[in-house]
């Protein structure tokens, strides 16, 4: 930490003031410690800028609320550290704190370590905080990092890409990369300006962008599972609109070659750039023993995969028509899929009804066969995928009740289009119906 540092204290009680003062006294390379009124803190912040701030929240103080948007809005303090003291405040309150920027919280009544850890730790981070906005403006002054979106520049992504991706290996670290680009939708008389905007409000902080080239994107998400990176290109989707999406392929950083990597998301991104909306694992398009790239159209064998094929005869039928090769590729594909896709959609919709509808009837599975369930009384929906071993699934929604079909809806569509995004909208408009035919019974 540096020789000189200064905390502020806001409180409308005075011996709260004097309690938290009299501990700070025993905290090393600390310079002054003010204190403050919660209705003359902001002249008091017009006058200096501290390194870290403590407000003392009492019984959902909603004046404390809104001097920490206040604090936050304004560029002079964007690297203060706000710790928040909580004395009887409800979750929603602690919550809307952090969603207006506070960095930590404690609860009265205040333990002396506790505070004192926590003020080094606020201290710790406006330090971290001032050095890498140093860092970054060193970066773009080089021209590594672009001036008006803080995205790795189109010279240096390679370089970027291989740095992170050797720290990641180094310390053993979960990590996915994105290859991203506007679909089919995304007109070219679009601003790409637009395009990044979302994905930069889409990611975290310590998240990361890159160019790939003229309309291509590499996001670097750190401690990232594939379920993650669904999640982020979810809400990549979600704020384009309906007028237009984005495509991508991704990859779970482990201890593949750079190159192959690379080479394997601009297949997945080329893949993925058929449909609209679509996310495809890049790692589909590996061998699992060779870690070498393959191409779903040749006949280049796929060593170590043992998936065994079992299929009613109409899916063996369709399966004529494929080498052999692309069938176990289709089925490793499919295999990623639900671990990606259906698992991770099943389980948020199951935790959803069970929280908010305790009284339904909630199941799941998955597999080549995949099934979700919800039902209250007589009246049940499903949502069932059947894949064919090659690279259709057939999906069916379903309505009984008392066992009479009142909603029967069959498709077959490529198993790659199926993404986070669309199997959720189907779950939840089948839900919707759900509720309603529940209505209209007066269940």
């Amino acid at each position: 930490m540096t020789d000189a540092n200064t905390v502020v204290i806001v409180s409308n009680k005075g011996d709260f003031l004097n309690q938290i003062s009299s501990k700070l006294v025993l905290l090393r390379n600390l310079d002054k410690v003010k204190t403050s009124s919660i209705e003359d803190a902001q002249n008091m912040f017009c006058t200096l800028v501290p390194n870290v701030a403590i407000l003392h929240c009492k019984d959902n103080d909603s004046k404390i609320i809104e001097l920490i948007k206040e604090i936050k809005k304004q560029e002079t303090y964007k690297h203060t550290s706000i710790l928040l003291i909580n004395e009887n405040c409800s979750r929603e309150t602690v919550i809307e704190a952090f969603d207006s920027g506070i960095s930590d919280v404690l609860f009265a009544p205040v333990i002396d370590y506790e505070l004192l850890i926590r003020v080094i730790w606020c201290l710790k981070r406006n330090e971290m905080s001032l050095s890498l906005e140093s860092r970054n403006n060193f970066l773009i002054n080089l021209g590594i990092v672009q001036t008006q979106d803080g995205v790795y520049a189109q010279k240096y992504c390679d370089d970027f890409l291989k740095n992170e991706i050797s720290q990641t290996k180094k310390y053993s670290q979960r990590a996915c990369l994105l290859l991203i680009s506007p679909d089919k939708k995304y007109r070219t008389d679009n601003n790409l300006d637009d395009f990044v905007s979302i994905i930069k409000k889409s990611i975290r902080l310590n998240d990361s962008v890159a160019i790939k080239d003229s309309d291509k994107f590499y996001i670097y998400l750190q401690k990232t599972k594939l379920n993650g990176a669904y999640s982020v290109f979810e809400r990549i989707n979600s704020a384009l609109g309906d007028d237009k999406g984005a495509n991508a392929g991704v990859v779970e950083i482990q201890e593949q070659k750079f190159e192959d990597i690379i080479e394997a998301l601009d297949s997945a991104l080329e893949k993925a750039n058929e449909n609209t909306n679509s996310l495809i694992v890049a790692s589909d398009f590996y061998s699992n023993d060779k870690k070498s790239i393959i191409n779903p159209e040749n006949n280049e064998q796929i060593q170590n995969n043992n998936m065994k094929i079992e299929d009613s005869e109409s899916s063996k039928n369709i399966q004529k028509a494929f080498d052999k090769n692309s069938i176990k590729l289709f089925n490793q594909a499919y295999e990623r899929k639900i671990k990606v896709v259906l698992e991770p959609v099943f389980k948020k919709f199951e935790n959803i009804l069970r929280t908010k509808k305790p009284d339904f009837a909630v199941n799941s599975y998955t597999g080549k066969k995949s099934l979700f369930t919800v039902s209250q009384g007589d009246i049940s929906a499903s949502f069932a995928l059947e894949y064919n071993g090659v690279e259709d699934v057939t999906i069916r929604l379903t309505i009984l009740d008392n066992d009479q079909k009142r909603l029967f809806e069959t498709d077959t569509v490529e198993f790659t289009i199926l993404d986070y995004r669309k199997v959720s909208l189907m779950l939840n408009e089948l839900i919707d119906k759900f509720m309603l035919f529940l209505r209209r019974k007066g269940n």
